[in-house]
């Protein structure tokens, strides 16, 4: 997936989950955040990253990576399910619903949820970054799924390059944790990548394992 024209900046700081400021050119701007994670070692005070112009809305840029060492880090949750969709390059469709929940794409009539990885410990990637409810929703849902016949996945793209390995994050939110490894007790299935990121675009490289258990 290609990025828009970035531009280097400095992180200030974080008015809320969705907004930033920004020091761009000498001058002071508000950014979108398409991200509700925590994302502190990434936009933290300082920090270069690197935003893309907005053509709508009140926040002129968005920020779209981030400077972690050697490494580039995108931080757009949204874009995961995408990326995803390129990589399989199967038939599919964008965020089925089943019941009361929707999903971020139905592969070849598999619910599968994307799950955005920004958070690098050691080797380890981590997720979540702050708990989610949500996402344990999501977990418990597909277990429900699986026992009415479907085969669910779960994918986890680590949008950075320094991951050997992927684990649910038991100290930050053991409840999601608990859910994808009953998920994962089940036989059911969790796959997860990580990612090639420079200046002009980002794409899944490889999968790495899975270590479920805390």
């Amino acid at each position: 997936m290609r990025f828009p024209e970035l531009k280097k900046a400095k992180f200030i700081k974080r008015l809320n989950r969705f907004v930033g400021l920004v020091s761009l050119e000498d001058k002071v701007h508000s950014a979108y955040i398409r991200n509700t994670g925590r994302l502190r070692e990434l936009l933290s005070e300082g920090n270069e990253v690197y935003v893309a112009k907005r053509e709508s809305g009140k926040h002129p840029f968005e920020i779209v990576l981030a400077r972690m060492g050697q490494n580039l880090v995108c931080i757009d949750s949204h874009i995961t399910p995408k990326l995803y969709a390129e990589y399989v390059n199967l038939p599919l469709s964008f965020e089925p619903r089943f019941d009361n929940k929707r999903f971020d794409l139905l592969v070849e009539g598999r619910p599968v949820e994307v799950k955005s990885v920004n958070l690098v410990e050691g080797e380890t990637a981590l997720f979540p970054d702050a708990p989610t409810k949500r996402g344990k929703e999501h977990i418990e849902k597909l277990i429900e799924l699986s026992k009415e016949g479907y085969k669910p996945l779960v994918v986890f793209v680590v949008q950075r390059e320094d991951a050997r390995v992927f684990s649910p994050n038991w100290r930050v939110d053991p409840e999601f944790s608990k859910a994808l490894l009953d998920y994962f007790q089940l036989g059911l299935e969790i796959r997860a990548y990580k990612c090639t990121v420079s200046l002009e675009e980002i794409k899944l490289k490889e999968e790495i394992p899975v270590e479920v258990l805390p």
